[in-house]
């Protein structure tokens, strides 16, 4: 299975997405986040596994906020900084927030990326370290349905979490899980409409890398589609808050 966490791989997909977004759906999946969780004007909020900056600059455009990104490819955040220069980018582990001297942040954003942390509870107590009392999270991410058949698939790692996954070890860190929007059907178009555009462009994007490397990444997408249809895989939108901020936010634990 070819990994796409690096620098190289990164770029490849924003070609195909036709922008610098690490997540299926680009903008209009940020505009359904915002939707759920929207910061305030001026606000700080984080963008964890923030990939090469595009994310972190619609979010601060959209909603006024303050944007931090955080990424453990230095070589994305060098080029997020560069092009994206109304946000900041540090580069660092998103497990270990505590040791980057981040200001505290309101709200955290993790679109697509704690699929690939194997310990899902050290990412919330390093979330804890970096927010406000009052702070909200929202992640936007792939679920494992059936981890057999998605291990067999090769589309995707083996730390892909479960539902039960997703409300319990955030919950061990004093994490309330507030709301759940299941997203398989929008994830299936959105890749759908990927797959689209790989083969719209086919020559161009062979060209740019190797036509071997388009075919794996094509297929590798493809059976990740396949496995959204079947239910193998599938996505949500899970939003936090701590345990006792949720009755100020009027939210009801899910």
């Amino acid at each position: 299975m070819t990994s796409m966490n690096s620098f190289e791989n990164k770029s490849f997909l924003s070609r195909i997405r036709g922008g610098d977004f690490a997540h299926p759906g680009e903008e209009e999946a940020i505009d359904l986040v915002l939707s759920y969780i929207k910061p305030k004007l001026h606000e700080t909020v984080l963008d964890a596994g923030c990939g090469l900056g595009a994310t972190a600059d619609t979010i601060g455009k959209k909603t006024g906020a303050i944007v931090v990104g955080v990424d453990l490819d230095a070589d994305a955040m060098a080029y997020a900084n560069a092009r994206y220069q109304d946000a900041q980018f540090i580069p660092g582990d998103i497990a270990q927030l505590g040791d980057l001297a981040l200001p505290k942040v309101g709200v955290i954003y993790a679109f697509n990326s704690l699929y690939a942390c194997r310990d899902l509870e050290a990412c919330f107590d390093a979330f804890t370290k970096v927010t406000t009392p009052d702070a909200r999270i929202a992640v936007f991410d792939y679920i494992a349905y059936d981890a057999a058949l998605l291990a067999q698939a090769h589309c995707l790692p083996p730390s892909v979490h479960t539902m039960t996954e997703m409300r319990q070890a955030p919950a061990a860190q004093g994490w309330r899980c507030a709301r759940i929007v299941n997203l398989d059907v929008e994830y299936q178009a959105w890749y759908g409409r990927f797959l689209v555009r790989m083969d719209e462009n086919r020559e161009a994007l062979a060209a740019a890398r190797s036509a071997e490397f388009f075919d794996e990444v094509r297929e590798k997408y493809a059976d990740m589609r396949s496995c959204l249809e079947h239910g193998v895989l599938g996505a949500a939108l899970h939003t936090y808050a701590r345990a006792d901020w949720s009755a100020v936010w009027g939210y009801t634990e899910q």
